[in-house]
């Protein structure tokens, strides 16, 4: 007697079948790379993760290992094979899938990848499912692991696959091209929009510090009218400076203004480091730090506290209009200015942070606009210090900035005007900031529709699924056992040990045992964990976290490959 349908056939359109992924075409994991692969008679390129992107295949920085015509012909690439992502830090990015094109004569894979080669379904359409899985969460729920998340191959091969008739899955994804075409063509046109309002924020202070946003006063100041306070602690601040030239800022200034350096037209100071014997005490206060600075904005969300003794609140206590900077960021980014407007009551600044408070005949907002200004236009990228990746804009090199003043009522309408042109900005960025966040659900509801035949009606006369699963029966199964392959002329290696006993959480000692170090995932075969096991991925990255800073320690990048080592080996 036949089995009543499920809910999920119930639910299938007229024709359509739901089979396992692995019905629908087949799948396998990448060959894992290892340091003997590095080179040998049979350099192959292949892919990996990282080569796999939103867009499509990247392969600009394919890399090479050692495959023997055997393994070409397990792990070799044709046209039409779905490549997806195996692992990821962040669950979304599980499961990202491209097609291969056949880009190379001569490609194979990593295990960072999983291989669907389509066997009842086209390419296109399992494309669609796909990104339609990875959209939706299913491959999310799918992946185990504790920090890298991890699909793997036997849980991929057991999710359902809603198959329509081959005739259909062509009509599908034609027009899911289509529309997906038109989303990212309102795509392409929004970061444009973006693009430009930018454009028109950096122009907007150019043109302030240039004195050409608001009228101009129609006298010149006296000195006096921009002198700075005694608490700035300066003197002598309207000598002329040498060396104020500094690529992309002008050498002059509007008839009328003045020109100073930084340090001469207010107090500026580094904030205090933060030191374990601060985390305690009596006089505890809320700090501010880079994390809280964006530009023209205090974060609050995450205030940290150290403590102050008394004597050091005089000194890094914050008053309403002190501007802090950044002093270190990213390139892009070092010098990122906001002022300080009473957020956090009592709040002092580390040392991550340059606060400048403006002198006597200094708006906090004009200078605020002046240091929008040097990060947007790239003055304070010019001056500063690389350290790694990290830009240090520098006290001293900060100090010595020129800046220009205009006369103080000059300022203020100045304040006033690009605020007014600002807020309008603003305004349109959020619009078209809140159309760009749509469009991802824009998607996910066409994939969704797509893979539930609501996109194109369904044709009586197209030969149903079942009769195709029928008439071409299980997909072929690539063969697994390289030796028995014909062609595999290379000599034979002696196998590394492989653990097949229970695998063990000394992750230390399985490094000691293979020189020191390992690659991630050669510790995780090493060590006896099987990453299509759940339980296995789960018990192999509790062992690691309980062992990184304490036994092993990283040496390389924290993403795919990355490389481990005894704490103690260097």
């Amino acid at each position: 007697m036949d089995q009543p349908p499920t809910d999920s056939e119930r639910a299938l359109p007229p024709g359509w079948a739901l089979v396992r992924v692995d019905q629908a075409g087949e799948v396998r994991l990448g060959r894992q790379r290892s340091p003997e692969q590095d080179s040998g008679a049979h350099m192959t390129k292949y892919v990996r993760a990282a080569n796999i992107t939103p867009a499509g295949m990247n392969l600009t920085d394919l890399l090479e290992m050692n495959f023997t015509p055997a393994e070409r012909e397990v792990f070799g690439l044709k046209v039409g094979d779905v490549l997806l992502t195996e692992a990821s830090g962040s669950a979304s990015q599980v499961g990202r899938s491209a097609i291969w094109r056949g880009e190379f004569d001569l490609c194979c894979f990593q295990n960072t990848v999983i291989r669907f080669r389509p066997h009842l379904t086209t390419s296109e359409y399992a494309l669609v499912v796909f990104r339609h899985y990875a959209a939706a969460g299913v491959f999310a729920g799918a992946a185990r692991g504790v920090g890298i998340q991890h699909l793997g191959g036997s849980r991929l091969a057991e999710l359902p696959y809603p198959l329509p008739p081959l005739a259909e899955q062509t009509r599908i994804t034609e027009i899911a091209d289509i529309r997906l075409a038109e989303i990212r063509e309102a795509e392409a046109r929004l970061r444009s929009a973006l693009h430009h309002l930018n454009e028109q924020v950096r122009e907007i202070m150019a043109t302030a510090v240039a004195g050409e946003l608001a009228p101009r006063s129609p006298q010149t100041p006296e000195p006096d009218r921009a002198r700075g306070s005694s608490r700035s602690g300066q003197i002598n601040l309207f000598e002329e400076t040498l060396n104020l030239d500094v690529p992309g800022l002008g050498a002059t200034v509007p008839e009328g203004w003045l020109r100073r350096r930084v340090d001469h037209v207010g107090e500026v100071r580094l904030g205090r480091q933060r030191a374990p014997k601060h985390e305690r005490g009596r006089n505890m206060r809320p700090y501010l730090r880079v994390a809280n600075v964006y530009e023209d904005r205090i974060d609050t969300s995450d205030i940290l506290r150290m403590n102050f003794e008394p004597e050091e609140v005089a000194i890094y206590e914050l008053q309403d209009g002190d501007v802090l900077l950044n002093e270190g960021q990213s390139p892009e980014l070092v010098g990122r200015p906001a002022i300080y407007r009473g957020e956090v009551p009592g709040a002092c600044f580390q040392n991550t942070l340059i606060r400048f408070r403006a002198g006597d005949g200094i708006e906090p907002e004009y200078a605020l606009l002046v240091f929008r200004h040097y990060m947007h236009s790239g003055v304070f990228r010019e001056i500063a210090r690389w350290s790694t990746n990290i830009a240090h804009l520098g006290l001293e090199r900060f100090r010595a900035l020129p800046f220009p003043i205009p006369p103080r009522d000059e300022q203020q309408r100045i304040v006033a005007e690009a605020r007014r042109r600002l807020d309008a900005i603003a305004g349109q960025t959020r619009a078209v900031q809140a159309s760009l966040a749509r469009l991802p659900e824009f998607e996910l509801e066409l994939l969704a529709a797509a893979v539930a035949g609501e996109l194109t009606p369904q044709d009586p006369h197209d030969e149903p699924s079942s009769e195709l699963l029928q008439r071409l029966g299980p997909p072929r199964k690539t063969q697994a056992t390289l030796s028995s392959l014909r062609g595999d002329t290379m000599p034979k290696r002696r196998p590394r040990p492989t653990r097949q006993a229970e695998p063990t959480p000394d992750l230390a000692a399985v490094l000691k045992e293979n020189g020191g170090s390992l690659p991630l995932p050669e510790l995780f075969a090493q060590a006896g964990y099987n990453r299509d096991l759940p339980e296995h991925v789960e018990l192999f990255y509790l062992a690691l976290r309980n062992a990184l800073g304490g036994t092993i320690r990283l040496t390389g990048d924290a993403a795919e490959n990355a490389e481990l080592e005894v704490a103690d080996a260097a």
